[in-house]
Parts: structure tokens; C-alpha cells; sequence
């Protein structure tokens, strides 16, 4: 067999459903999770999520077994170009699986120092700017000092829901 990795279109949030149905028929699936925090009823919660939202990665052979996958439980569609199917480098598979740590990527958070100014893109306080304080011990979490017109505060937050400007 002459199999290739292809990027496969799934069904909406049925990346699971497709990938268990493909791995039940003999296919190789990377189906690659995230682990983030959102914001649920004003709580941060950890919720897994796909990497690639609607995609997985498939290895197979597009003559014996397009077929198989193209109606497999789950699959809207195979990736195609010019009704070709786009095969995915080994490179670009290797990376991705050298990112992950029990199929979870690991998304590095930025690196900062005191003094830096960040911007929370989560939660109650999105949207406003500060400076990065420190981070505190045994956590994910930080203190960062906000400005507003007349008045400056510390506020904690999670590390995760920062981004440097």
C-alpha cells in the first residue's frame, strides 16, 4: 500500500466520532487535543478542545481506501485540490506529534517580565491593559497592576488569558 497522511474535513465538533470510526477500520488518525482555560459562569475551567477545529490528519492509501474514508461516520469531506487529495508532509505530521504530550499540545504561554505590558483577552476584565507584577508561586497565575483614570489596582489572573503587547 502506498499510504500518505491527508488532512480530513470532519462534521462539526465530530472529530472524535470520525477518528474512532477511521481507527476502527484500520486507519491511522492524529486527532490532536488542546487543553484550554475558558471562562464559564465568571470561572476559569479547563476544557480539551481539538487543535485543528473540523480537521484530523488520516494515514492511507487514496486508491484502496479513499472510499473508506471519505463515508466513514463523522467525515464531511477529504481535503482536495483540484479534486486531488492534499496530502499532509511527513515534516509538518512529525511537528505536530512532537508537540504533543499524551495527545495534548503543549501551547507555551509567553515569558514575562516584571514591567512588561499585557492585555487580558479573557474573562470579566477583557479587553484592559496593565503591567505584568510577578507570578505566583505553585500556580499558573499572576498579578499585574491596572490603570485606570484615577485609580491603579492589582488584580490575580491567570497567566493563560495574557498576551504581551
Amino acid at each position: 500500500m502506498n499510504r500518505r497522511w491527508y488532512a480530513v474535513y470532519t462534521k462539526p465538533r465530530q472529530e472524535d466520532i470520525a477518528s474512532m470510526h477511521l481507527l476502527n477500520a484500520g486507519i491511522d488518525v492524529l486527532n490532536p487535543k488542546l487543553r484550554i482555560k475558558k471562562t464559564l459562569r465568571h470561572k476559569f475551567v479547563d476544557v480539551i478542545a481539538p487543535l485543528f477545529p473540523s480537521y484530523i490528519f488520516a494515514s492511507f492509501d487514496p486508491i484502496t481506501e479513499y472510499r473508506l474514508v471519505k463515508y466513514a461516520r463523522g467525515v464531511n469531506r477529504i481535503v482536495e485540490f483540484n479534486g486531488v487529495p492534499a496530502a499532509v508532509g511527513e515534516e509538518v505530521i512529525g511537528f505536530i506529534k512532537s508537540r504533543l504530550v499524551n495527545g495534548m499540545a503543549r501551547i507555551e504561554p509567553p515569558e514575562l517580565k516584571p514591567g512588561d505590558k499585557v492585555l487580558l483577552k479573557e474573562g470579566p476584565f477583557q479587553g484592559l491593559m496593565g503591567i505584568f507584577k510577578r507570578e505566583m508561586k505553585g500556580s499558573e497565575r499572576v498579578i499585574i497592576l491596572l490603570s485606570t483614570l484615577q485609580y491603579q489596582a492589582s488584580l490575580v489572573a491567570d497567566k493563560a488569558v495574557l498576551t504581551k503587547v
